[in-house]
């Protein structure tokens, strides 16, 4: 599915959802007593209670949501920071290996020749 087929179909639920609760709070009006803790109690609409409640869980999933995407943005920049060191480690094994044919140009060529005449040898 494309972009913006997801942002309809996003938009469609949580309109959907925010009619289903409208409508449940206009039909559920009764009151309910709610204990919050021992020996500490109210009386709410069921309506209220709802809202309240998905609110609650609202925040919760906000909050979950945003420590996930903290840990993998963590893990995404410990990534990077593995692949700048390999490329700096990779530079400076080429820098290593010219400083080594600056100062033994020849040495290639003298390893060829010894293997040749090792092959010629056999």
């Amino acid at each position: 599915m494309t972009q913006n087929n997801l942002k309809a179909v996003n938009f469609a639920l949580m309109f959907f959802l925010a009619l289903l609760t409208a409508y449940f709070t206009l039909e559920n009006t009764a009151s309910t007593t709610v204990n919050i803790i021992p020996g500490v109690s109210g009386s709410l609409p069921i309506a209220a209670l709802v809202i309240i409640s998905s609110g609650i869980g609202a925040c919760g999933a906000w909050f979950f949501a945003s420590w996930t995407d903290r840990l993998r943005g963590n893990e995404i920049q410990e990534l990077a920071d593995t692949k700048n060191r390999m490329k700096d480690l990779e530079i400076d094994l080429n820098r290593i290996k010219a400083k080594q044919n600056n100062i033994l140009p020849f040495s290639s060529v003298f390893r060829d020749q010894t293997s040749s005449v090792e092959k010629d040898v056999a």
